[in-house]
């Protein structure tokens, strides 16, 4: 089956602000290597969906892990894939709204 991949706002929000601040703090090379590594996995999710694990609050959201700081958390719908959020791991998780 072909997926296609949706991002949802949040999504698309909490990717930008992650660039922002590796662009701020971080150096060109690093801001690439996260770019790299979003389209990697994002490359993996669409070969596989069910490939990443489901994330421990609701079963049919999957988390994929693209830098020790940063989690990709999505949804597999019937012919599309939703990003749902980025999420920087050292917040409280208790703030993550799935």
């Amino acid at each position: 089956m072909q997926y296609q991949i949706v991002w949802s706002s949040k999504a698309r929000t909490a990717y930008h602000k992650i660039l922002d601040y590796l662009d701020t703090a971080r150096t060109e090379k690093e801001i690439k290597n996260f770019i790299e590594r979003t389209e990697e996995a994002l490359n993996h999710i669409l070969k596989n969906p069910f490939l990443y694990p489901h994330s421990r609050r609701k079963k049919r959201i999957h988390r994929c892990v693209i830098a020790r700081q940063v989690s990709l958390f999505y949804r597999i719908n019937n012919q599309s894939i939703e990003l749902l959020v980025f999420w920087d791991n050292r917040q409280d998780p208790v703030k993550l709204k799935l």
